[in-house]
């Protein structure tokens, strides 16, 4: 504990450092984010752990506007602290540089004022006590691998991030954040065969680790068969973190700026607002939406930014968030934009939302609810047998943009490319580089199952709220071999 002025150092209460901060800024307007951040890990390698531990780490945003006759300027500070000196240097710092800064291009009306009741409320930190049932349950996972000659490699965390939210205009905003990871590579037969599972979850049931095994037995088993497969385009059957990682890459490319400006696949030249929207981008019965009240994968249901970008400002902070629907039955419904975009575009404000879900459904029913009937198949399993004669991908990786306007992406697949023939696995093939779109693909699904949380691999460092189906995408295209394992 340490003191400014009086004021002690209360770690968790970010609420009242916020308004400690708040008040110290000269700017003519002010923005203060607290982020208290609590998280536990652990990490194993060749079936033994090898790290364990725990941290807190606090940081503070000050965003300072300097109104001008010209406009208002603005100027962000973000550092970590560990006193009140801390506090208050992150807002002179910010003050100083807003009022040499130039005004800013993404000005627009601050958010109407709102106060959550739990503003005051402290931190939530995690006691080592809450990873306690799932390091037992992974103790049997190794023990049982060992036995079996089954080495696994992983990591475990769980995070919980608190942020306030306070501003000169009286927002009064207060979120907390969890974000668990569950990691597990296994690997036998002298490294040659490798299987990977995540999860968005380490709180897992009985029954999830019981499954885990024998998915784990049931993949190695399958890449006892070694099936040379052509590249080129083959039908696949994607796991729900495969085709996340895909989906994650189309919803990074959905600014409208960027559709505006023709450096994105969602532009056109001859739209009023030179934006596809309200045009059909994907297959009739296709939905993509970010909703912070999803039962599944809630998230912060107010905007909060540290810094302007294309997708993102400032003078949004505080804005309450509702369901977007950028896809909506296949039809492009909004595309991320920033009040200042909004006005500029003539088209709905639409800020970034944590959390994003796709639904790939057998027919335009609404939006709202998904029947057992407007899903092609009940588990991976039966979407197999739909697929008949293909590949089916475990994850993918190390994905990266060849083409933005055609939202081309090439990447690799890993641990585990598996032959499906007659609607069975019958083997696995060799891994592959690919060169595919996600917005083709999402005009190519020809069947999914319901969609559940997943951990999208490639991602899984910047997306945690995450939903998403298995599906059979026709056709995609597998360029060439490769040698990732």
């Amino acid at each position: 504990m340490s003191s400014h002025a009086g004021n002690p150092f209360d770690s968790g209460a970010g609420g009242a450092l916020a308004e400690l901060a708040l008040a110290a800024s000269t700017s003519s307007h002010c923005h203060v984010i607290i982020e208290v951040t609590s998280h536990l890990n652990q990490r194993w390698a060749r079936s033994s752990l090898t790290t364990n531990g725990s941290t807190t780490d606090i940081t503070v945003t000050a965003i300072a506007f300097a109104a001008r006759p010209n406009g208002i300027a603005t100027a962000s500070v973000t550092e970590s602290v560990s006193d009140v000196e801390g506090v208050l240097a992150t807002v002179r710092a910010a003050d100083a540089v807003a009022l040499l800064a130039s005004p800013a291009e993404d000005a627009s009306p601050f958010a109407v004022p709102s106060v959550d009741a739990d503003f005051d409320v402290s931190a939530v930190m995690l006691s080592p006590d809450v990873l306690t049932a799932p390091t037992a349950h992974l103790g049997e996972l190794i023990a049982w691998g060992r036995s079996n000659g089954i080495e696994l490699f992983g990591y475990l965390e769980r995070e919980s991030t608190t942020t306030w939210l306070a501003t000169s205009s009286g927002v009064r905003r207060r979120y907390c954040a969890p974000a668990d990871r569950l990691e597990i590579t296994a690997k036998s037969h002298a490294r040659t065969r490798s299987t990977w599972h995540g999860y968005a979850a380490v709180d897992l049931a009985d029954g999830d680790w019981n499954r885990l095994r024998s998915d784990i037995t049931t993949a190695l088993d399958w890449q006892a068969t070694s099936i040379a497969v052509t590249p080129g385009r083959h039908d696949a059957l994607l796991s729900p973190s495969a085709i996340g990682d895909f989906v994650i890459d189309l919803y990074w490319s959905a600014g409208a700026r960027d559709a505006a400006e023709g450096r994105s696949a969602f532009h056109d030249e001859h739209a009023d607002s030179k934006t596809r929207i309200g045009q059909l981008v994907a297959a009739p019965g296709v939905f993509v939406t970010s909703d912070p009240d999803d039962p599944l994968v809630p998230t912060a249901p107010f905007a909060v930014t540290s810094t302007s970008g294309r997708m993102s400002s400032v003078f949004d902070n505080g804005r309450s968030l509702d369901r977007t629907d950028w896809i909506r039955d296949g039809r492009l419904d909004s595309l991320i934009a920033t009040g200042a975009d909004s006005a500029r575009l003539g088209i709905g404000q639409a800020p970034i939302i944590d959390t994003i879900r796709l639904e790939a459904r057998s027919d335009s029913v609404s939006a709202d609810s998904v029947s057992a009937d407007s899903v092609s198949a009940d588990s991976v399993s039966e979407l197999a047998t739909r697929l008949g004669d293909g590949l089916m991908l475990t994850c993918v990786w190390y994905n990266r943009t060849v083409d933005p306007q055609t939202m081309l992406l090439t990447g690799l697949t890993r641990d585990g490319v598996y032959v499906v023939r007659g609607g069975e696995v019958i083997g696995a093939s060799s891994n592959f580089r690919f060169n595919d779109s996600p917005l083709s693909m999402l005009n190519r699904i020809t069947a999914s199952t319901a969609s559940g949380r997943t951990l999208p691999r490639e991602m899984a460092d910047y997306a945690n709220n995450v939903a998403m189906p298995a599906v059979v995408v026709d056709g995609m295209n597998f360029t060439s071999l490769s040698d990732a394992r």
